[in-house]
């Protein structure tokens, strides 16, 4: 009978810290103006149905990045 409890408290920790890692891993936000250029590689590198809309989403970042540089 304790097996069975010691058991179902092992589990229910395991499941708190696998919840608290992964909420802790997904809260860093990277900087979008860190790494400008490997957006742009990475449109071009794109299928040719993606393409389009990621080399878009690249220049409006630049844009958006070089804006915030000036100011």
């Amino acid at each position: 009978m304790s097996s069975n409890w010691l058991l179902r408290f092992a589990v229910f920790v395991m499941v708190i810290a696998l919840i608290a890692i992964l909420a802790w891993i997904t809260l860093y936000e990277e900087d979008p103006c860190a790494n400008v250029q490997a957006d742009v590689g990475g449109a071009v590198l794109a299928e040719p149905g993606d393409q389009d809309a990621l080399v878009n989403r690249a220049i409006m970042v630049r844009a958006n990045c070089e804006k915030q540089a000036e100011d």
